[in-house]
């Protein structure tokens, strides 16, 4: 993610909560693990949730289970990762996330999950303020060694339920870092199991529903728009000419390229005559619908007009006004914009257009 809208990033640390903006994510896997294994199922739903993170997932030196914890601090010690970076670390990967923090990176972020405090001769000795852990102390693989984690972090829970079969616990998971970045975390944790579906989650089946959806093979007539949905960004011009508001025909648009999952409905370039900022949302759109739905992308969305020169506000473009929780601009703080930055695909951020993936969907 681009720093460069985030020139003085805040130090204050309070338990519980993030240090914003995050530079990175890296997602470090446990004991003879791999980073194809679990860290790989969870990044699948934190890049659904959170498309504007950069997430890393090396393969540690204790992918092989004969080598010991510290090669493995080792070798993070030897990357470049950025400041203030935040590492989830699962079992082993946790606790040598957190060696690496106590051992001379203070500045990083650090969540554990279902990790001892000791193993294979590293242990934890200080408190560190921007660590967090949560686990079992009646998980029998780390039993006797999380009793500490209260003295060690300033955010822990001893979670019954969290036993150490991670890929059982994806969504609980997913949820304790989609609270921290959000900054809900201290106020919603303690509830973690009841909570019913959240925003994320409910976009999750949208997102499930619009890709496996059937492709239609509706007739296309080549004579162009004549008064039904617009099928290409060029027909949504026509639309508007017509007397349709920009909402009507782009929510039409996004209906009409779902059920055909058609390459033709990103050929066409948007109209001349639409602002630089939607103009640059419509490449963006093309170019994220094109890999999601592995789709030629239109050579068009490279063209330098479509590139904002500086991140515009008004670059977001609202399609439930409505709604409060939607839109606030301009942001109420730099940590507001770095989530709705972080909600946006990187096709729209390379483009400083600031649009959150969830605009996108249809119901």
């Amino acid at each position: 993610m681009n720093g460069e809208h985030f020139p003085n990033p805040p130090c204050e640390w309070s338990p519980g909560l993030p240090v914003l903006p995050i530079p990175a994510v890296y997602l470090l896997h446990g004991k003879g693990g791999s980073p194809l294994g679990t860290v790989k199922k969870i990044e699948s739903i934190l890049n659904q949730h959170w498309p504007g993170l950069d997430f890393v997932r090396p393969r540690l030196p204790h992918s092989d289970p004969s080598v010991q914890a510290e090669e493995s601090v080792d070798f993070l010690r030897s990357q470049e990762i950025p400041q203030n970076a935040l590492i989830m670390g699962i079992s082993l990967g946790g606790l040598v996330a957190a060696k690496l923090q106590e051992a001379g990176r203070p500045d990083l972020q650090v969540i554990a999950i279902s990790s001892p405090t000791w193993a294979d001769g590293v242990q934890l000795e200080k408190n560190a303020d921007r660590r967090l852990a949560f686990y079992s102390s009646s998980d029998s693989v780390i039993a006797g060694r999380a009793d500490d984690w209260p003295k060690l972090t300033s955010f822990s829970r001893d979670l019954v339920w969290l036993s150490h079969s991670t890929d059982e616990h994806l969504k609980y998971i997913a949820r304790l870092f989609d609270w921290y970045v959000e900054g809900m975390l201290p106020q919603w944790v303690d509830s973690i199991r009841s909570t019913s579906l959240t925003k994320q989650e409910r976009d999750e089946i949208v997102w499930a529903a619009m890709e496996s959806s059937q492709r239609t093979s509706r007739e296309w007539n080549h004579s162009g728009w004549s008064g039904g949905r617009p099928r290409t960004f060029a027909e949504i011009g026509e639309a508007m000419r017509a007397g349709w508001t920009w909402h009507v025909a782009w929510g039409d648009w996004q209906h009409e390229f779902i059920a055909r999952k058609d390459s033709r409905c990103l050929a066409a370039e948007p109209p001349e005559w639409f602002t630089p900022e939607r103009r640059a949302m419509m490449a963006g759109t093309a170019e994220f619908f094109a890999r999601l739905f592995e789709l030629a992308k239109p050579e068009w969305v490279e063209k330098p007009e479509y590139f904002l020169p500086r991140l515009e506000y008004m670059s977001y473009l609202v399609s439930e006004p409505d709604d409060g929780d939607f839109m606030v601009f301009p942001p109420e703080s730099e940590d507001a914009l770095f989530r709705k930055i972080a909600k946006s695909p990187k096709e729209m951020l390379r483009r400083n257009v600031v649009f959150e993936a969830r605009n996108l969907t249809i119901l």
